[in-house]
């Protein structure tokens, strides 16, 4: 069974792209309108290139601050976005997993990317949309009992020994994960729950020797 979160099942559905033709202030417009980091440029169909929220609100920028009519007007009515655009931009298909993104994304110093399917622009996957799964992911808007175990060796049974410590306990595994601490093979675990007795679950894994570097369990604020 694949493992894998697809870019698919996570990405910022595309709705909105722009030709090659159209003014440089058309675009700036559009992505000021829908909150966008970036908008495909699309013609007869083909991706072509992308303009980026940052580049052109720069480009305004430094237009409006000259105070030059002259420039001012090329911007607003003359500099078109194929002027100005990313040509052959790096992008990913609908197929390629959220890891394997986030290992290009930081390998090639970019936080955005266009989603293909075949040749057709389907989507953007920034690092917006990463956040956002990962906020899903730990259920972060929820109440939670939080605890981050350190120095977790790792073997077979060993996410499952936590788990059935916490189900012994009265309580709920919401989410689970692991973060690589230092260069010797060890990492933390950190497990979000619902739990009546917190207390209760701390004494348990303490009992079985785990080593507690967090753990919360105050009720979230509204």
């Amino acid at each position: 069974m694949e493992a894998n979160m697809f870019v698919k099942n996570w990405m910022l559905p595309q709705h909105h792209s722009i030709s090659g033709d159209a003014l440089a202030s058309e675009a700036a417009a559009l992505i000021l309108e829908h909150n966008l980091k970036m908008l495909p440029v699309v013609d007869n169909g083909r991706l072509r290139g992308v303009v980026h929220r940052k580049d052109l609100s720069e480009a305004a920028t430094c237009v409006s601050g000259t105070g030059d009519l002259c420039e001012i007007n090329y911007f607003c009515n003359k500099l078109k976005v194929k002027d100005v655009m990313i040509r052959m931009p790096v992008t990913v298909s609908i197929d390629d997993s959220v890891e394997d993104t986030l290992i290009k994304g930081r390998e090639m110093m970019m936080s955005t990317f266009p989603v293909m399917d075949g040749g057709k622009v389907v989507g953007v996957v920034s690092d917006r949309e990463i956040v956002v799964t990962l906020f899903k992911l730990l259920e972060a808007s929820k109440a939670r009992t939080r605890i981050t175990l350190t120095g977790v060796t790792l073997e077979k049974g060993t996410l499952s020994d936590m788990l059935n410590i916490v189900d012994e306990s009265d309580s709920i595994a919401r989410a689970i994960f692991t973060v690589p601490e230092g260069k010797n093979g060890k990492v933390r675990v950190v497990v979000r729950v619902e739990s009546e007795n917190p207390g209760v679950l701390r004494k348990a894994l303490e009992n079985k020797g785990y080593n507690i570097l967090e753990f919360t369990s105050q009720e979230r604020k509204k």
